[in-house]
């Protein structure tokens, strides 16, 4: 289970996150949603060790994640995406979904600058946990394209698949499907969906497209100005007057 307990994130002295609290359950995928600058992004920065939480916890199967660094945090099995792709220029979108998908090997800096035939091994278990995350979000034949050739909405397909490649059970997607176009937003809906139903995998996604979100999560956490202001189904949140009010407008509400 991931546990946030009285988490608070302070910039220059004003509260970006206040208390905040709540639990995801092993093998779900929650939604966090709310206005622009109400904490999303924070909250996930301090659950990967990118923020240093002013305190309160985040705990992910009861290993402390808030104050670590994210290769710590990595090590325990969490995997994130950023609001922009944040790939490598100079390489292809293989070779960066390879980099999150080192994880999966053991050699270390010198085996790889040797070349040695264990590097080359791990090489190859990398390589294929690669193809498979690419496959999975249809981006394969994005392969051999270099990163800056790509448009924005296929930067962030290769971002979620090197989410994926380093085979994560805690996954912070942060606005997956930002730039992406109506067919690709769909499909990519599709896909994750049948990914998080194969395997073990719990999931915090942030996007602004509710229609997205609301088809991936089982539960919503809603922030406003750094504080949880609602959490429920899909279907309470929607109903829910102060969220429609804060957030989501008339035209989301439940009628």
């Amino acid at each position: 289970m991931l546990e946030s307990r009285y988490l608070s994130v302070e910039f220059g002295g004003v509260a970006a996150l206040a208390d905040v609290t709540f639990t995801v359950a092993e093998r779900s995928v929650l939604g966090l949603i709310g206005p622009n600058g109400a904490g999303k992004s924070t909250f996930i920065g301090a659950a990967s060790g990118v923020v240093l939480p002013s305190g309160g916890t985040v705990t992910w199967r009861g290993a402390t994640l808030a104050g670590k660094r994210p290769d710590q945090i990595a090590r325990l099995g969490v995997g994130r995406t950023f609001q922009h792709a944040r790939l490598f220029p100079g390489l292809t979108a293989l070779e960066n979904v390879m980099i999150g998908s080192h994880l999966a090997g053991r050699s270390g800096v010198f085996s790889a600058m040797l070349r040695i035939p264990r590097w080359r091994k791990d090489e190859e278990v990398l390589r294929a946990a690669a193809v498979e995350a690419m496959e999975a979000v249809h981006a394969l034949h994005l392969a051999h394209r270099l990163s800056e050739d790509l448009t924005a909405g296929q930067q962030r397909l290769v971002a979620v698949a090197r989410a994926l490649a380093g085979g994560p059970s805690l996954l912070f997607l942060d606005e997956p499907a930002a730039g992406l176009t109506d067919a690709e937003r769909e499909l990519l809906a599709e896909d994750l969906k049948g990914y998080f139903a194969t395997h073990d995998l719990t999931v915090l996604l942030v996007e602004h497209n509710l229609g997205f979100l609301m088809s991936l999560v089982s539960r919503i956490v809603v922030f406003d100005r750094g504080a949880v202001l609602a959490e429920g189904t899909p279907a309470g949140i929607r109903a829910d007057p102060a969220v429609v009010d804060a957030y989501l407008g008339a035209d989301h509400a439940v009628r």
